[in-house]
């Protein structure tokens, strides 16, 4: 499909009049005062173009290309083009303007920094796919024999033993993380983030390949694949057993002591000692991998287009759980912000981050190949890149688009039982159905008032078509969601259930799906979420209204349960309406 959008102008940022402008406009547009003097002229010949122009308050503006193409962000900001916004992909981040990361928890510090080992006017090359790399299977885990485990801990301790300013060092791929997602890398007072949006998979898919790749050419064995943490499986849900060995590279001592095996992940409550329920967490990803995530922006979020203007961030389902969940179940509470997994700064300094976005990177494999799902064919996303160092200490940059197919990267995923598949749908149908409430006693959440979550609250939702089209779904939109974004909170969703509480399980009949945030920290004034004070969440619930019976119903009971790591009167969780919406598979 072909994308409406300009392919690739250049943008300025003209610091005179605070505003993007793409280098092709004519130069009075560039310009508020008088032209002095271009060089170059067309589009052909961006090269050499430099704008000079004199400003009647400001004296002299001179705008140079190198300043304009190492502009780089990952939030939309505005362009003047006649009037009108020119969305485009994003370019990729200046590696030479990284700073130290802005949007750090409380209390938090990060010695020496995030940003990579970049050296002056180093440049970056074109990944290229690899042609004569054996095609490579990643495995569970927990299934893992002595061979794969000893290559592994072999590989890391060698990645742990390579020199610091080595841009394949364990610390530069943990800071990786922290530079794209903690404000590391900066474009005027906007940041660049890769969570809640569309570019959540495809960058962490890169990131992990290249992750793999170094370890495997550490040991010089290109058959090594990453093993993912199977917590899709019963089996598999406690912490694998090779990152529990205290005398090997794969441990890291900052995980909650109350979570390691045989304790589960426990996707209904992370700061619980308890072991999670099987069948809860089964329903829990059976909801965000297919009852709730049927469209690609439900299942990878929100488009997010450079110079648009109007970007909501909303993080897709297989970013909010299991993935949120699972990285603040394994941090520990004996840090402040329960380093190292549950913060995203400090993720990448535990190998079980390596292994959880394997197991990620596989729920988006599975969507895909076997539930039959279509990314997202846009252009906006498919064409912008990212700058990853690779197993030759090569700058090089790739394409969101790019790794959609794995094979085309040599690898792919053990062929395993999926029970969350099999069991998903019979379990929720399984459960206690409540009888119709009546809706008439509940009022509409519409309008742009901020209504607080500090306990349970019921909605009436109305619907604007009781009879989706053929490859429509119903879709579940929550506006204006603000949390505080020092501490992990959530909510979860129920449908005609006015009763549902805290301890309302997944496999609930009445049960749709979860909000979840990890926290980014202390936002900094200019950032990408303090500039962006609302985000939203979608969620399906066409399968959730079938299994009620009320596909038919004019209008319907949403209750919103607050979950928080705080106490919620003094980190809120507020949101503004709750709409229905039908689109297109």
């Amino acid at each position: 499909m072909e994308s409406a959008m300009i392919a690739s102008p250049r943008f300025s940022h003209a610091r005179s009049t605070n505003q993007w402008l793409p280098l092709d406009l004519k130069p009075q547009v560039l310009c508020p005062g008088k032209v002095r003097k271009t060089h170059g002229s067309g589009t052909k010949n961006l090269a050499s173009m430099r704008v000079r122009c004199e400003n009647r308050e400001d004296g002299r503006l001179e705008i140079d290309r190198r300043q304009l193409l190492l502009s780089s962000s990952t939030l939309g900001v505005s362009v003047l083009t006649s009037g009108k916004a020119m969305a485009m992909p994003y370019p990729a981040p200046d590696l030479s303007k990284c700073t130290y990361p802005t949007d750090l928890p409380t209390c938090a510090t990060v010695e020496g920094g995030c940003c990579p080992p970049f050296k002056e006017g180093e440049t970056a090359v074109d990944f290229k796919f690899p042609t004569s790399m054996p095609m490579r299977t990643r495995k569970a885990a927990h299934l893992a024999d002595a061979e794969l485990i000893s290559k592994y801990d072999k590989a890391l301790t060698l990645m742990k033993k390579l020199p610091l300013d080595d841009p394949r060092s364990f610390l530069q791929q943990g800071r990786v993380h922290c530079a794209y997602c903690n404000g590391g890398y900066k474009v005027g007072s906007d940041t660049v983030q890769v969570h809640k949006s569309w570019f959540f998979a495809p960058f962490h898919r890169w990131y992990m390949y290249f992750y793999e790749r170094i370890l495997a050419t550490l040991i010089e064995d290109d058959t090594f694949a990453l093993p993912f943490w199977n917590w899709d499986t019963e089996e598999g849900m406690s912490i694998p057993p090779m990152f529990t060995n205290k005398c090997s590279s794969l441990y890291d001592n900052n995980r909650d002591p109350c979570h390691q095996p045989p304790i589960r992940l426990n996707l209904a409550d992370v700061t619980s000692c308890d072991s999670g329920d099987v069948s809860a967490n089964y329903a829990n990803i059976y909801s965000h991998m297919v009852s709730g995530a049927g469209t690609a922006e439900l299942f990878h979020g929100a488009a997010i287009r450079y110079n648009a203007g109007t970007n909501t961030l909303s993080a897709g389902a297989l970013e909010s759980s299991p993935h949120n969940l699972g990285h603040r179940w394994s941090g520990t509470p004996g840090n402040p912000n329960r380093e190292d997994m549950g913060s995203l700064y400090s993720a990448g300094k535990d190998p079980l981050f390596y292994t959880h976005h394997s197991n990620v990177d596989r729920m988006w494999y599975l969507w895909n190949n076997t539930l039959g799902n279509k990314n997202y064919d846009d252009k906006d996303l498919m064409e912008t890149p990212f700058l990853f160092y690779d197993e030759n200490k090569q700058l090089v940059k790739v394409k969101a688009g790019d790794c959609y197919d794995t094979t085309k990267l040599r690898y792919i995923y053990q062929d395993l039982e999926l029970p969350w598949l099999k069991q998903g749908r019979s379990l929720k149908k399984a459960g206690k159905l409540i009888p119709k409430p009546k809706t008439s006693t509940f009022e509409k959440a519409v309008g742009d008032k901020a209504k607080n979550l500090s306990s349970p609250l019921t909605f009436k939702v109305e619907r604007p078509n009781k009879s989706p089209g053929k490859g429509q779904v119903e879709v579940l939109k929550i506006e204006g969601v603000e949390t505080d974004r020092k501490v992990f909170s959530a909510f979860e969703i129920f449908i005609n259930y006015p009763e549902a509480t805290t301890t309302t399980p997944f496999n609930s009949p009445h049960y749709a799906g979860a909000f979840t945030t990890i926290g980014h920290g202390i936002m900094t004034e200019g950032s990408m979420m303090s500039t962006t004070t609302k985000e939203s969440f979608k969620i399906g619930i066409s399968e959730t209204l079938e299994d009620l019976g009320i596909q038919n119903d004019d209008e319907i009971l949403v209750t919103l349960v607050p979950k928080s790591s705080k106490d919620l009167a003094t980190s809120p969780i507020t949101f503004t309406s709750i709409t229905i919406e039908n689109v297109s598979k």
